[in-house]
């Protein structure tokens, strides 16, 4: 089992090596791509998908970037964000359709075509507990980022990685590394970056970009989230709490709590932190997030709940009232922590 494996329950072993060449071939004899993402997409999901693009463009394919929901408001700079359409024709045709960074089909837009229609499916993406949906399953645990994935896949291509290119792609590992300080931090993405800021990134302008030109609003939001802080008696689990009311209230979206999770994982002493965030349709599906330091793969706690991620940063979605969602949580990261 692969080191990157281990702790995950039912872990399968991706083969990346020998799915690489098959997503190459599948790309190389397609003319009309269609590239998608999850919903609500984040910085991994975006950058991969508009660097790809950007990528495929420049080498001659008809490229559509599809997502109905729109970039979050700190990533709405990528070039190629202002081009991503919102839906799709019943008619619509493509040689390949490749996703990046889904995790699950259910993940994407209701438009994303059947078979035959939306051609060889590729899935590209680097979470251990990504459902294998594709014709072709591209999936490297090891990756730092699905822009890493989106790199290799360039120069096997024979393509060159422009500036566009390349913002996109060190976006995707920017975000995903959490600023090249997660323990996904490894030679190969910190070359990789070399080489998008040899291709035109700078590291400032993107950086100041995605997390210091936030809307006022923004941290409003994060005054009243910050009043729901609770601890765990042990003072080793920690969440948070963000209410359709709340986002109302400062006229903000759920895609600006992007980073709260984070001042809940920085307490001294926390080894788990978890946000809960009441879904803004009044349905009863609360959006679960979990950071870890390290000692606790959240990834194994999300899968109980139909989740997954990574190591230190997973997600799931959890049905319920406020209370019995956390308690549900709650004792799991506890079961996890060995309290």
């Amino acid at each position: 089992m692969k080191a990157a494996n281990q702790g995950v329950e039912n872990a399968r072993d991706w083969q990346p090596e020998q799915n690489f060449p098959k997503a190459v071939d599948a790309l190389r004899s397609a003319r009309r791509v269609l590239v998608t993402m999850h919903r609500s997409p984040d910085g991994d999901a975006l950058g991969s998908t508009l660097g790809l693009a950007a990528a495929l463009r420049e080498m001659g394919r008809e490229v559509v970037v599809y997502n109905p929901d729109p970039p979050p408001y700190n990533l709405s700079f990528l070039p190629g964000a202002t081009a991503i359409v919102r839906t799709l024709g019943p008619d619509e045709a493509f040689d390949a359709t490749v996703v990046c960074d889904a995790g699950a089909a259910h993940r994407l837009g209701p438009d994303v075509p059947p078979a035959p229609r939306r051609g060889i499916f590729v899935n590209l993406d680097h979470h251990l507990t990504t459902d294998p949906f594709g014709d072709v399953n591209y999936v490297d645990p090891h990756a730092a980022a699905v822009g890493v994935l989106v790199y290799k896949l360039i120069h096997a291509l024979g393509g060159t990685v422009s500036r566009d290119a390349a913002i996109g792609i060190y976006v995707s590992i920017l975000t995903d590394t959490g600023s090249f300080k997660y323990s996904s931090t490894d030679p190969e993405c910190l070359r990789i970056a070399a080489e998008l800021v040899a291709a035109g990134v700078s590291p400032w302008d993107v950086y100041s970009r995605i997390y210091e030109q936030q809307p006022l609003a923004r941290l409003k939001l994060l005054a009243d989230v910050l009043t729901t802080l609770w601890t765990s008696p042990s003072g080793k689990f920690a969440s948070l709490l963000i209410t359709r009311a709340m986002v109302e209230r400062t006229g903000t979206s759920e895609d600006l709590t992007d980073g709260f999770i984070n001042h809940a994982r920085s307490i001294d002493g926390v080894e788990v932190a978890a946000s809960f965030s009441e879904p803004l349709d009044g349905g009863d599906e609360w959006r679960v997030s979990f950071r870890s330091r390290g000692n606790v793969n959240v990834a194994s706690v999300a899968q109980r709940f139909g989740g997954g991620g990574h190591h230190n940063a997973a997600g799931c979605t959890v049905r319920g009232d406020y209370q019995a969602v956390r308690e549900a949580i709650g004792a799991a990261v506890d079961a996890a922590l060995g309290a």
